[in-house]
């Protein structure tokens, strides 16, 4: 383990890592359900997949998506996926990889970053982190499953 990190775009050769992250995140899945999700967003201009490495190793991605506001002129980044792996957290690893995304949506002129996560209580880390970066907690989200 360095403490020299690289942010990149994500490649096909990361699937198997980025599905370790993605069931770190809480979402159970196999890297041939990564790749099918991960071929489907890398067809979209407007999607991104950030991933931060260790020497080769993938150790934190973030999931990414340009959006347009209907209620504002502008755009925005949402932040779909974002996790760092367990053994890396505490080591500055999601705030380098955070304002790799910030910096992408400054050069494409959005005016905001956005993100959802959980009200669970292994989240509460999680919403320490985005509020020591200056998010702030704005609205609730719903779901309904069909």
């Amino acid at each position: 383990m360095s403490d020299q990190f690289i942010v990149r775009n994500a490649r096909t050769e990361d699937v198997s890592p980025l599905s370790t992250l993605i069931t770190q995140l809480g979402y159970p899945c196999t890297a041939e359900e990564v790749q099918i999700r991960f071929d489907n967003v890398n067809q979209n201009p407007d999607y991104r997949t950030l991933v931060i490495t260790d020497d080769d190793a993938v150790i934190g991605m973030a999931g990414l998506v340009k959006g347009f506001w209907y209620e504002k002129n502008g755009t925005y980044i949402r932040i779909l996926a974002f996790v760092v792996n367990e053994q890396y957290r505490g080591r500055g690893v999601g705030k380098q990889l955070i304002k790799a995304v910030e910096d992408w949506a400054t050069e494409l002129g959005c005016n905001s970053v956005i993100l959802s996560s959980g009200n669970r209580d292994e989240r509460i880390g999680a919403h320490h982190f985005y509020k020591g970066l200056g998010y702030e907690i704005k609205s609730s989200g719903f779901i309904k499953q069909l």
